[in-house]
C-alpha cells in the first residue's frame, strides 16, 4: 500500500510539471509570435534559455516514456 501511494504521488508531481512545462512553452511561443508581428527583437537571457531547454527536454522525455 505504501509503495502504491508513493507511486501515485510521483505520478501527480510528474503530471503537474508536465502541464506547467506546456504552459511555459506556450507562453514562449506567444512571445515569439508577438515579436514577429511587432518587429521587435525578442531577447532571452541565458537563464531563460536554460529553463526553456530543460522544460522542452522534460516534455520530450515525458512523451517518449509515457509516464
Amino acid at each position: 500500500i505504501q509503495r502504491k501511494m508513493v507511486s501515485n504521488i510521483l505520478y501527480y508531481i510528474a503530471t503537474f510539471i508536465f502541464v506547467f512545462s506546456i504552459l511555459s512553452l506556450l507562453r514562449l511561443s506567444f512571445k515569439f509570435v508577438s515579436s514577429l508581428i511587432s518587429f521587435t527583437k525578442m531577447e532571452i537571457s541565458l537563464g531563460e534559455l536554460t529553463y526553456y531547454g530543460l522544460t522542452l527536454s522534460y516534455l520530450i522525455t515525458y512523451i517518449v516514456f509515457g509516464l
